[in-house]
Formats: C-alpha cells, structure tokens, sequence
C-alpha cells in the first residue's frame, strides 16, 4: 500500500540519520573513556580498538532502540506540521492501521534488539572483562608505561620508568618502592628486564642501589647491586573467563551482566532476576516506545517540533529509568520479578492507551460528562 511504502521510506530515512548520530557520540566517548583507562594503566594500549568494539556492542541496543523512538516520531512529527496526516485521516486512515504500519517497519529491528540484550551483551561483557583481567594478570613491569608511576596489582609496589624506556624489552632508569617485607624498600636501577625463572616472573634489575627502612627506626641499609632478582605479583583474577578454559564456568562469581541469559531463570537467585528484568524490558520497551511516538507526534500541532520532541525523550528518560530502578528493587528482594515486571510495562502499556484516547478525543468527551454530572449533583 502507499502508506506503507511511503512510511518505510521516510522513518528508514529517519533511522539511519538518528542511528548515525547517536553510534558517532557514543563511540567518541567510548574513544575518550578508554584512551584515558589506557594512559592511566587500567588498560593495555594494544587492546584499546577491541574494547571500543565491545563496549560499542554492549550497548548498541540501546542506540537502536533511540533511533527507532526518533525515526517515527521524526516522521509523524513531519507529517502532522505538513498536514499530510490530515489528508491521509480524511482517507480513513486511522491510528490503528498506522500503528500496523509501525509495527511493520520496526518488527526487524525489534528482533536485532532483542539478539543483542539477549546474547550479543553478555557476551562483550564477557570479552571485555577477560581482557581487563588478563591485562591485571600480567607482570607488575609490563603495564608500567614510561613517565608515569605505577602501582602493582597487590598494591604493595610502585613503578616509574623514564620515558624513552622499554626499548627491546629492556627497561631504563627504574624506581621501585617496595612495601611488600615490612620494610620500606627503594630501588633504583640503571636497567630491567622482566625473565622468567623456575617458570615465574623475575625482574632482574642491573647496576643500582637498593634502600631499605624499617618503621620506626633510624637506621638505613644501603646496598650497591650489579644484579637484583624481584618476583613480581602473580595476579589471578575471575577463573576460566579470563583464561579461556573450556571447563565449566561458575557464573556466580561473575558479574550480573556476564551471565548468559539462559542462566538467569533461577529464582533462588534475585541479582540474576533483576538482570533479567533489564534484558527482557529493553527489547519489549523499544516496541511499547515505537508505538508511543505515533500519538506523541500528534502534539506538535499544538506545541511545535521542538514541544513533542521534548515531550518524547522526557518519555523515554522516564521509561528506561524504571527499568533501571526495576532491576535494583528485583535484586534487593524489595519486588517480584513478575510484580515489578508488570508494574513497569503495564504502566507503560496504560500511558499508550491514555495516549492514544487524547489523541482520539475521548478524554475530552469523557472529561465534560464527569463536569456536568458534578454540576447537577
């Protein structure tokens, strides 16, 4: 049909502006947050481009579903300033069939939304958390970036090396203080190189001078060395994600957003229904938000497009916002999963149908009826 055809073309349109934009400013701050996690060492520099990816992945569900909220809002908004949508309502084109005709552009894009919340999440944040713990997992010396100090993993250690340095795996020009004796230790060494000995990571410093003080005391120890041995930390983080083993994974001691969505359905577990919450609202929001746009779009007659766009995106803060609040109550134990589930989006659900009768007049039939009946009384 013509209408079809026509609201396709324009809300696709629509979509991919809005898409473009939105996955542009969330990439750039993705950009942003992980250069700075990279510089201050939370972050290996070689993986800075993969966690953009993932990050980006984790949470292009909820890009898609704005861009889908914006595209028919954008387009009925269009159509009611021109007064195309008169023309086609004096046709006989009622809200309804509009809403089939939504529904029928977005049905694709709904199912995209739903693989992403459903698999495609858990899943970057699985990638993402095993390369975090793998960077924590290496050698202190190896995440020490030239110019800056570090600390080790069990935080008993600090490192600075000069700038310039790490040329050919050797590091030049190193300071440790090292908490880890009891003692108060600084080391200064001409060079460094991690090695490993009896199958552990060893630093041989060369050429230096090693400071030790115990608290409490006066008295220093001061030795000139050619070579020093120091182990450094072994790290072990979250088991088997980080280190890729094909044994069975205790999703317990994960964090929430990693566990598969096949393991959620535990109702012995509330964190894990409060998760689940989250995954199944996102997709069953996008087409509750989709199908709130089209009478929301009707408002612009009255308040312009800046007024219904203001309007939706208060909608739409509102909406993703219980479901963040939904997700903390079912994992405190404060609501039921199905309580609270259908709270929220059967909350939802009636602001649709509130919507919809504005829209329809019968608010405004029903409003003079209840003031003539209070009249008379």
């Amino acid at each position: 049909m013509l209408l079809d055809l026509t609201l396709r073309r324009e809300m696709s349109r629509n979509f991919g502006g809005a898409f473009t934009v939105l996955f542009t400013v969330v990439i750039t701050l993705m950009l942003i947050r992980i250069l700075g996690q990279a510089s201050d060492g939370q972050a290996s520099p070689q993986d800075v481009f993969l966690l953009i990816g993932l990050t980006a992945l984790s949470y292009l569900q909820i890009v898609i579903t704005l861009s889908l909220f914006l595209a028919v809002l954008l387009t009925f908004t269009r159509m009611w300033l021109d007064s195309e949508m008169t023309i086609w309502r004096t046709t006989g084109v009622g809200r309804l069939r509009l809403m089939i005709s939504v529904l029928r552009f977005s049905w694709p894009i709904l199912l995209l939304i739903a693989a992403l919340t459903l698999f495609a999440w858990p899943w970057a944040n699985q990638q993402s958390t095993a390369l975090r713990i793998r960077f924590e997992q290496r050698s202190d010396i190896s995440r020490v970036a030239p110019g800056q100090f570090r600390e080790s993993a069990s935080g008993k250690r600090v490192f600075f090396i000069d700038k310039g340095a790490q040329a050919g795996g050797v590091a030049h020009d190193i300071f440790i203080r090292d908490d880890t004796s009891g003692q108060t230790v600084l080391i200064t060494a001409r060079s460094a190189q991690v090695q490993r000995i009896d199958g552990q990571p060893f630093l041989v410093l060369s050429n230096g001078n090693r400071y030790a003080h115990t608290p409490g005391q006066a008295n220093y120890t001061i030795t000139s060395f050619d070579s020093l041995d120091m182990r450094l930390d072994a790290t072990i983080g979250l088991s088997n994600v980080a280190d890729n083993k094909t044994g069975p994974v205790n999703w317990l001691t994960q964090p929430n957003r990693n566990v598969p969505t096949e393991y959620l359905f535990n109702p012995a577990i509330p964190n894990w229904l409060g998760e689940l919450s989250w995954r199944l609202g996102v997709p069953l929001s996008a087409a509750l938000l989709a199908l709130m746009a089209l009478p929301l779009a009707s408002g612009s007659v009255r308040t312009g497009r800046a007024g219904s766009l203001i309007s939706a995106i208060l909608v739409y803060l509102i909406y993703f916002n219980l479901l963040n609040v939904l997700q903390g109550w079912i994992s405190e134990g404060r609501v039921g999963f199905t309580s609270g589930f259908l709270l929220v989006h059967g909350g939802a659900v009636l602001l649709l149908l509130l919507l919809l009768m504005r829209g329809n007049g019968w608010l405004h039939r029903l409003w003079p009826v209840r003031a003539r009946s209070g009249a008379h009384a």
